[in-house]
């Protein structure tokens, strides 16, 4: 098994349902924290077309990718930290 180190690059953010870059990271970590609240977290294009959405629940952390441009939103407030690999 090989662990991947992750690298912070700049600030962790809380996203909700105002569209928001995560200071244009391409790649970002989600943590939803709201104990028993599942978030639908959508990424948008610069034109604000949905590329895609997913449900994650409570207490679940995930590596995403989206263009410099792109933003995050979620139904339920979510923490988001831009990323790199080292």
């Amino acid at each position: 098994m090989v662990d991947i180190v992750l690298k912070l690059t700049k600030p962790e953010v809380t996203v909700s349902t105002t569209p928001n870059n995560v200071s244009n990271a391409i790649l970002f970590r989600i943590y939803t924290p709201s104990a028993g609240s599942e978030a639908i977290i959508t990424i948008r294009d610069s034109a604000n077309n949905i590329i895609g959405s997913m449900t994650q629940p409570s207490g679940f952390v995930e590596i995403m990718e989206k263009r410099a441009t792109d933003t995050v939103e979620a139904s339920t407030p979510i923490k988001c930290a831009p990323v790199a690999y080292k």
